[in-house]
């Protein structure tokens, strides 16, 4: 954490302005310590709640992908995204998906994006589409 030994500091947001002084707090503030406290426990809880999210969604979207509900694990792999995780596995999911939809440009990138993760079966995906492509 940073510690303020002054009790103002000077600022200048741009050069034209004028130099004002801005009062400080002191960090050792039993007050603001426990803001600061309470404040981390809280992205804390909500960095849990938000993997916590990202696997329910991406064990729905393995349920889906076993059941051939394609449509579903594009949904499902949406929502497990949009929380922030990534892995190349959820990435791949996707791609197949589209590409048993016949969306080959959507599975392409997802499958890129799989492979930047570390998903080898992604990668082996990319090959098999390019080779697909060359054939044609």
């Amino acid at each position: 954490m940073l510690c303020m030994m002054a009790l103002n500091a000077n600022a200048q947001v741009y050069s034209y302005d004028t130099w004002t002084q801005l009062p400080t707090t002191d960090l050792y503030d039993t007050q603001t310590m426990n803001m600061a406290l309470a404040h981390a426990e809280m992205r804390a809880r909500v960095e849990a709640r938000k993997q916590a999210l990202f696997e329910h969604y991406t064990s729905q979207a393995i349920d889906a992908f076993r059941n051939s509900q394609w449509s579903s694990v594009i949904y499902f792999a949406n929502q497990a995204l949009d929380t922030s995780y990534y892995n190349g596995d959820i990435y791949y999911l996707r791609g197949y998906a589209n590409e048993q939809l016949g969306d080959l440009r959507q599975a392409k990138k997802d499958y890129r994006k799989g492979k930047k993760y570390g998903c080898y079966q992604a990668t082996a995906a990319l090959q098999s589409l390019k080779a697909r492509k060359k054939r044609r």
